[in-house]
């Protein structure tokens, strides 16, 4: 007689549960999504802050709250109504004490940044905005403060004078025209009458065209917005601030490899980011003459940004490499002009 075949009590288990799972799924599901946000409001160690109800499960109100551009009033809301330490996602708590902010912001105190800086490019090399490696950070800090200086903004001074000449000169065309003018957009305009806010704009990114890689972007001279670069720069700080909020969701978007099949989609194909690495690739090899001097419009030779950079990376046990050097050279844009975009 053959003996009884002897089956494990996992496979027995598995066997008898296969078939209510395939049945109820969608139940099971929904059981599993409550037992999370249940979980997330109340196990937590943050579950004794206030804030939100919304809040404390989901993260969705920091990206509604992104995305409908009332980030800064909602905070002072809830600090209103909650008091000094309000709860706003499952991990995360606003402060609003001015003493909190010096002991949570200091270098070495062990309150990191998160993974919200992973979103923004080029997410390969980091710069120093957006490395949340602290010791990393650091070292990189160390290469890209030297063109910032005092005596490297001296030496640039005369070509952003020139830049200064330029944008003198194209507002008082609005004033001179006997006619109607033409605005950045291209429509005309009663006389004298200038969007002040968006010269200003292209005035920003051509002095920065100038201290980067010895070159304007060319917003002042052709008065609008070259190629939609200045547009494409806030869709993608948008982007950044919304989808910083559910980083793990950049995978699906941005950093999709097939976004690479959609030219127009391809963040590599902007404006900036393609003289970026032009200026790279022009000033190869980095240990000549070349390599450490911008050539400018005019052929004239200056350490800009960029020069500096490679001077960096150059220098030994600097750690900088060349990814560090357009990481670096290409956040300035976004570093320096997009905090005081709404400011003109």
């Amino acid at each position: 007689m053959p003996e009884a075949e002897v089956v494990s009590p996992i496979r027995a288990l598995a066997s008898s549960l296969t078939p209510i799972i395939s049945a109820n799924w969608p139940l099971l599901l929904v059981g599993v999504v409550l037992a999370r946000l249940f979980w997330a409001r109340y196990a937590s160690p943050l579950r004794s802050y206030p804030g939100p109800l919304l809040a404390s499960c989901t993260r969705m109100w920091k990206v509604w709250s992104t995305a409908t551009y009332n980030t800064h009033w909602d905070h002072i809301a809830l600090h209103r109504r909650y008091g000094p330490v309000v709860r706003i996602a499952p991990n995360e708590v606003s402060l609003s004490s001015p003493r909190a902010a010096r002991a949570v912001l200091s270098a070495g105190k062990r309150f990191y940044k998160t993974d919200f800086y992973a979103v923004f490019p080029p997410p390969e090399n980091p710069d120093i905005f957006t490395e949340i490696r602290e010791d990393v950070h650091a070292q990189k800090k160390k290469v890209a403060n030297v063109p910032y200086s005092m005596a490297a903004m001296r030496q640039l001074s005369p070509f952003i004078d020139d830049t200064i000449d330029l944008l003198a000169s194209r507002l008082a065309e609005f004033c001179t025209a006997d006619s109607g003018t033409m605005t950045p957009g291209g429509i005309n305009n009663t006389k004298g009458k200038v969007d002040l806010g968006a010269w200003l704009h292209y005035f920003a990114f051509d002095v920065l065209g100038e201290v980067a890689f010895s070159r304007s972007f060319g917003f002042l001279n052709a008065g609008l917005d070259v190629e939609h670069a200045i547009r494409t720069i806030d869709e993608m700080q948008r982007y950044n601030g919304i989808v910083g909020q559910i980083p793990e969701f950049d995978h699906l978007l941005r950093r999709n490899p097939l976004w690479k099949w959609v030219p127009a989609l391809d963040p590599s194909n902007a404006l900036i980011t393609r003289i970026a690495k032009d200026e790279m690739a022009k000033r190869r090899p980095f240990g000549g003459e070349k390599g450490l001097e911008g050539g400018g419009a005019g052929g004239e030779g200056r350490r800009d940004l960029l020069a500096s950079l490679i001077k960096g990376h150059l220098k030994e046990g600097s750690n900088f490499g060349e990814g560090d050097v357009f990481a670096v050279a290409h956040g300035a844009m976004y570093v320096l002009i997009i905090p005081y975009a709404r400011t003109y």
